[in-house]
């Protein structure tokens, strides 16, 4: 026995001596790791979410919001019976059944059920007082006004990112900056607070204020749908501008959407058509060629152009025009839309002289309003134009613009030749103060005063009696000019889908806004100064009286209705070749006074021109509402203008023919 005693104890002191070293090691060495192990087990850090910026139009009115609501999460650990507790939340929820319960068995101790939910659904959820299913407080996009400007505006994802419009392109300004905060769990889970613990407040993002004015975003939008309704149109858009400064004050696009519940619309229906939709301008584009030829002092507005009876042939190609024209003056020829008038005043002109006129005014480049998606259009560089180009562009085909450049280059007739920079946003509020966005607008000069001016003169001839006399305003003396364009349609110029418009400004002399209406495959009227100029007339007229600008009392009145003249679009004939060719090989334009075309694009064009191609087949659209729109009904709290009145100048034409044409200057 005594032979062993000093063995048991060697053992006992090896033993204690394993122990305290692997205690040592524990404690002493491994202190930190398990300590922090420890903290992970009794510790969870929280993302604190940002209040998100509100966004107000021009007066002051809210149209993005954040609002508190709840989303319902669960502890896998605390339910008792998952199948159960999915078939009753799924119930309620609309969810899949199967795929709940299988998260709710997770070993981890959260799980999202349903995000932000409206209070009533959140109700429901906790009549049914289930085990292990808990709230929390979140933030929601909330858009008080639905559909009014919901493009401009855009909306929010669940995470609390912008995925359009304004809410995309300033998300950084408004979203702000996420906090954090570090909590305690005890046994029983639940959550405590500590001082000790690191809290990184989070920081709330900037306020939006628009230019953009509700009332008449509201006006623009009602009247856009009514006229794409009475003309069955596919879609269209509109904007009103302030032509001294780019302020945007109302754009629509149609069909819309309410962001409240964007996930349900078509995403085709998101963008700001306005600003991401390029097309041939048709006859809208004449007053550049116009510009040009007054910028070069080539002619005065009363110089006389033979317009050779209604025919010219270039390059052994005979173009017509959609009424036999003699002796025209140049302000004729744009009251007119002569497109032999404009074909004569682009020889005067050349190649570099148009293009340099086309690319002042700022077409063929984004106008840097702060939406996203915009285009460009399309100007093709002078080294690719055909010996037909000039003809071809002066009259608004070979290129394609949006609405915006558009509104954009008239704005610059109307203020003396000043290209300004359209914009949304007037000003960014923070904790910081409110920053006034007054970077310089001006991206240069388009033209002179003097040239302007002399523009004004022509413009004002179109809608005094020439093909936009449906667009004048009793009160409100008007400039302005139509476009009927053809859309491409399988590499041909179309006979049935058009792209019909309407761009102006008012009142002449002191100008408070430049509007454009463009109104998506009109049918079976079609010309823009039968469905684009008198819509324009009514936003314009509404617009103005709401602002309380005093009507002229001696102002003419607007003419009667204008009855259209037959439109006459002849065959393409061959200068050498008598017999009209046949459509495989035709290269060459036919042209009414709509620039129509029947046969193929342009060598080199093609289907770049025409970023809408139209559907087969050349049924009318059907007569009905326009979907996303609440016809008529002005958004809750928001004032309606003291003058919704019909259109000063109104009437239906009864005949599908026009003095004006297909793709230019058309009633």
């Amino acid at each position: 026995m005594s032979s062993r005693g000093p063995l048991a104890v060697a053992a006992l002191v090896l033993w204690f001596g394993a122990v305290g070293g692997r205690l040592y090691w524990l404690q002493v060495e491994r202190h930190d790791h398990y300590a922090k192990k420890a903290a992970q087990q009794h510790q969870r850090v929280l993302d604190l979410e940002p209040p998100r910026g509100t966004i107000y139009d021009a007066r002051g009115r809210v149209l993005a919001v954040s609002v508190d609501v709840e989303s319902v999460f669960a502890d896998p650990q605390e339910v008792k019976d998952p199948a159960t507790t999915a078939r009753r939340l799924a119930a309620v929820l609309h969810l899949d059944a199967r795929e709940l319960a299988r998260r709710l068995v997770s070993e981890r101790d959260f799980v999202f059920v349903a995000r932000k939910l409206d209070p009533p659904e959140a109700e429901k959820v906790r009549a049914l007082e289930l085990p292990g299913i808990h709230f929390l407080r979140e933030s929601k996009r909330y858009y008080p006004m639905r559909e009014l400007a919901a493009q401009v505006l855009g909306f929010v994802g669940t995470d609390h990112v912008g995925l359009a419009g304004l809410e995309a392109h300033y998300d950084r300004v408004v979203a702000g900056r996420a906090g954090r905060r570090t909590v305690l769990r005890d046994a029983h889970r639940n959550t405590l607070l500590s001082p000790r613990l690191a809290t990184v407040e989070a920081l709330p993002g900037a306020d939006l204020h628009l230019t953009l004015d509700a009332t008449v975003q509201y006006i623009v939008e009602k009247e856009l749908a009514a006229a794409v309704a009475k003309f069955h149109a596919r879609g269209g858009t509109a904007i009103v501008m302030d032509p001294s400064t780019g302020a945007v004050l109302g754009m629509a696009t149609l069909p819309s959407f309410d962001p409240n519940r964007f996930a349900g619309a078509n995403p085709g229906r998101w963008k700001v058509g306005a600003v991401t939709d390029a097309y041939e301008p048709g006859s809208t584009f004449k007053m550049v060629t116009a510009a040009a030829v007054l910028a070069e002092g080539l002619l005065t507005p009363d110089d006389v152009l033979d317009c050779e009876m209604g025919g010219i042939t270039l390059a052994g190609v005979l173009i017509r025009d959609h009424q036999a024209y003699g002796q025209l003056s140049v302000r004729q020829v744009l009251a007119k839309s002569s497109n032999v008038g404009m074909i004569k005043l682009a020889l005067l002109l050349g190649q570099q002289r148009l293009y340099q006129e086309v690319r002042a005014l700022g077409f063929g480049e984004r106008t840097g309003v702060d939406l996203p998606g915009e285009s460009p259009g399309i100007v093709r560089p002078l080294r690719s134009w055909s010996a037909l180009s000039k003809a071809y562009v002066s009259f608004g085909q070979e290129v394609s613009i949006t609405s915006l450049q558009l509104a954009r280059a008239m704005g610059s007739v109307a203020n003396g030749g000043r290209l300004l920079r359209p914009h949304v946003v007037a000003a960014v509020a923070s904790e910081g103060g409110r920053e006034q966005l007054d970077e310089p607008f001006t991206q240069g000069q388009s033209m002179s005063p003097r040239v302007a001016a002399q523009l004004e003169e022509l413009l004002a001839a179109v809608v005094e009696g020439g093909t936009g006399r449906q667009a004048a305003i009793a009160g409100y003396p008007v400039a302005g000019k139509t476009g009927t364009a053809q859309k491409v349609v399988g590499g041909r110029y179309s006979h049935r889908y058009f792209m019909s418009s309407f761009v102006g400004y008012a009142p002449i002399g002191d100008p408070r806004l430049v509007g454009v209406v463009a109104l998506d495959e009109p049918w079976p009227l079609y010309y823009g100064g039968q469905v684009a100029a008198p819509a324009f007339a009514a936003i314009a007229r509404q617009v103005l009286l709401y602002w309380g600008v005093p009507p002229r009392p001696t102002a003419l009145p607007p003419p009667a209705p204008l009855a259209p003249e037959p439109l006459d679009i002849p065959s393409i004939e061959l200068a050498s070749t008598p017999p009209r060719p046949t459509p495989a090989t035709l290269g060459e334009l036919d042209a009414g006074e709509g620039d129509a075309i029947d046969g193929p694009v342009p060598a080199g064009w093609g289907e770049e021109a025409g970023p809408e191609s139209a559907p087969a087949g050349v049924a009318p659209h059907p007569a009905g509402g326009v979907p996303g729109v609440a016809g008529g009904v002005a958004p809750a709290g928001l004032p309606l203008a003291p003058a919704v009145l019909p259109a000063a100048s109104g009437g239906n034409a009864t005949t599908t023919g026009a003095s004006g044409g297909a793709s230019g200057g058309t009633p």
